[in-house]
Protein backbone atom coordinates (compact mmCIF):
# COMPACT_ATOMS: atom_id res chain seq x y z
CA UNK A 1 0.00 0.00 0.00
CA UNK A 2 2.92 2.37 0.95
CA UNK A 3 4.32 1.77 -2.77
CA UNK A 4 1.35 2.34 -4.58
CA UNK A 5 0.87 6.11 -2.50
CA UNK A 6 4.62 6.64 -3.57
CA UNK A 7 3.72 6.28 -7.18
CA UNK A 8 0.56 8.29 -7.21
CA UNK A 9 2.23 11.17 -5.53
CA UNK A 10 4.93 10.84 -7.89
CA UNK A 11 1.98 11.00 -10.53
CA UNK A 12 0.68 14.12 -9.14
CA UNK A 13 3.74 15.91 -9.31
CA UNK A 14 4.50 14.34 -12.88
CA UNK A 15 1.03 16.34 -13.57
CA UNK A 16 1.37 19.46 -11.90
CA UNK A 17 4.36 20.23 -13.43
CA UNK A 18 2.54 19.53 -16.68
CA UNK A 19 -0.09 21.83 -15.74
CA UNK A 20 -2.84 19.22 -15.52
CA UNK A 21 -5.08 19.42 -12.96
CA UNK A 22 -6.59 15.73 -12.02
CA UNK A 23 -10.33 15.78 -10.99
CA UNK A 24 -10.23 13.26 -8.60
CA UNK A 25 -13.27 13.56 -7.19
CA UNK A 26 -15.43 13.86 -10.30
CA UNK A 27 -16.99 10.18 -11.18
CA UNK A 28 -17.01 12.09 -15.27
CA UNK A 29 -14.49 13.11 -17.46
CA UNK A 30 -14.89 14.61 -20.65
CA UNK A 31 -12.82 13.51 -23.47
CA UNK A 32 -9.90 16.23 -22.85
CA UNK A 33 -9.68 15.09 -19.16
CA UNK A 34 -9.55 11.71 -20.11
CA UNK A 35 -6.33 12.50 -22.66
CA UNK A 36 -4.60 13.93 -19.74
CA UNK A 37 -5.02 11.38 -17.43
CA UNK A 38 -4.99 8.56 -19.27
CA UNK A 39 -2.87 9.53 -22.45
CA UNK A 40 -5.95 8.43 -24.73
CA UNK A 41 -6.40 10.92 -27.46
CA UNK A 42 -9.90 12.69 -27.23
CA UNK A 43 -11.01 11.70 -30.69
CA UNK A 44 -10.48 8.26 -30.46
CA UNK A 45 -12.53 8.00 -27.32
CA UNK A 46 -15.34 9.89 -29.19
CA UNK A 47 -15.44 7.65 -32.50
CA UNK A 48 -15.38 4.67 -30.04
CA UNK A 49 -18.40 5.77 -28.21
CA UNK A 50 -20.54 6.13 -31.28
CA UNK A 51 -19.99 2.69 -32.23
CA UNK A 52 -22.61 0.18 -31.87
CA UNK A 53 -22.45 -1.21 -28.30
CA UNK A 54 -21.98 -4.41 -29.35
CA UNK A 55 -18.75 -3.98 -31.25
CA UNK A 56 -15.40 -4.69 -29.14
CA UNK A 57 -13.67 -1.52 -29.09
CA UNK A 58 -17.10 0.26 -27.98
CA UNK A 59 -16.47 3.00 -25.15
CA UNK A 60 -19.52 3.75 -23.26
CA UNK A 61 -20.38 7.62 -22.58
CA UNK A 62 -23.01 9.89 -21.30
CA UNK A 63 -24.31 12.90 -21.96
CA UNK A 64 -25.63 14.85 -19.19
CA UNK A 65 -28.42 17.65 -19.00
CA UNK A 66 -28.93 16.65 -22.44
CA UNK A 67 -25.90 18.88 -23.38
CA UNK A 68 -23.76 18.18 -26.66
CA UNK A 69 -20.54 17.00 -24.54
CA UNK A 70 -19.73 13.52 -24.24
CA UNK A 71 -18.43 12.16 -20.59
CA UNK A 72 -17.16 9.08 -19.62
CA UNK A 73 -17.14 7.19 -16.34
CA UNK A 74 -13.86 7.27 -14.27
CA UNK A 75 -14.44 3.44 -13.33
CA UNK A 76 -15.35 2.56 -17.05
CA UNK A 77 -11.98 3.75 -18.24
CA UNK A 78 -10.15 2.75 -14.96
CA UNK A 79 -11.26 -1.08 -15.95
CA UNK A 80 -10.70 -1.11 -19.43
CA UNK A 81 -7.09 -0.14 -19.32
CA UNK A 82 -6.56 -2.57 -16.02
CA UNK A 83 -7.95 -5.22 -18.45
CA UNK A 84 -5.80 -4.38 -20.79
CA UNK A 85 -2.38 -4.12 -19.16
CA UNK A 86 -3.26 -7.89 -17.90
CA UNK A 87 -3.79 -9.24 -21.31
CA UNK A 88 -0.23 -7.78 -22.59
Amino acid sequence: MEHIDIINKKLDAILSSLGVSPAKGSKYLTAKQVEAEFGIKAQTLRNRSNLESSHKRFIPSVRLNGGRQKYFERKVLQRMINTREERV
